[in-house]
């Protein structure tokens, strides 16, 4: 082949036209909002997954209050005449035992017992014993005329101790409930 062909060659090349830049335009244009699409589409399922598990995760935690509330005041009414029994029978080793037993359970912080003078005859953690009660933790505790509950963490519940004509005394406990979701 000789250089004039070769050049002649390289001339003839078809040369783009202007249709088919159009048509490149275009499926460019297409490709780009698509990917605009596509990424709008992404975000708003990401805000939809976010609102959604949200709100999952808030009826989990309110219905996992709501259960802790009526088996913790449940368990407190049994456990109030179990200790009120024991108190009658004058024997405070049994009610330590009790909360001894209890503590281990997980969850069960503190478990104490509160003379109507306010103070603390028996507690789980032995720098409690003897204090005054109302020098470390709040004194609406004390008041309570049933099973108190308060969902503060750790929940507070608290429980008269009542014998047959009078207030033994005031049954206290504070609770760490096990989270179901990570926060």
């Amino acid at each position: 082949m000789t250089t004039e062909q070769h050049k002649e060659y390289e001339t003839t090349l078809p040369k783009p036209s202007s249709r088919l830049v159009l048509v490149l335009y275009g499926v460019l244009a297409l490709f780009v909002l698509g990917t605009g699409y596509l990424l709008y589409k992404n975000t708003q399922l990401t805000k939809e997954y976010t609102q959604g598990r949200e709100t999952l995760r808030s009826a989990i935690q309110t219905n996992q209050r709501s259960i802790d509330r009526q088996q913790l005041t449940f368990g407190m009414k049994t456990f109030v005449w179990a200790v009120r029994n024991a108190l009658l029978q004058n024997k405070p080793g049994e009610v330590n035992e009790y909360f001894n037993t209890l503590v281990k359970d997980k969850g069960v912080q503190e478990v104490l017992l509160v003379d109507p003078a306010g103070k603390v005859i028996i507690s789980t953690n032995k720098k409690n014993q003897g204090i005054g009660f109302a020098s470390r933790f709040p004194t609406y505790l004390l008041q309570q005329q049933d099973v108190y509950f308060n969902e503060k963490k750790p929940y507070e519940l608290s429980a008269p101790v009542t014998g047959p004509n009078k207030r033994l005394g005031t049954l206290v406990m504070f609770y760490k409930p096990t989270p179901i979701l990570a926060d």
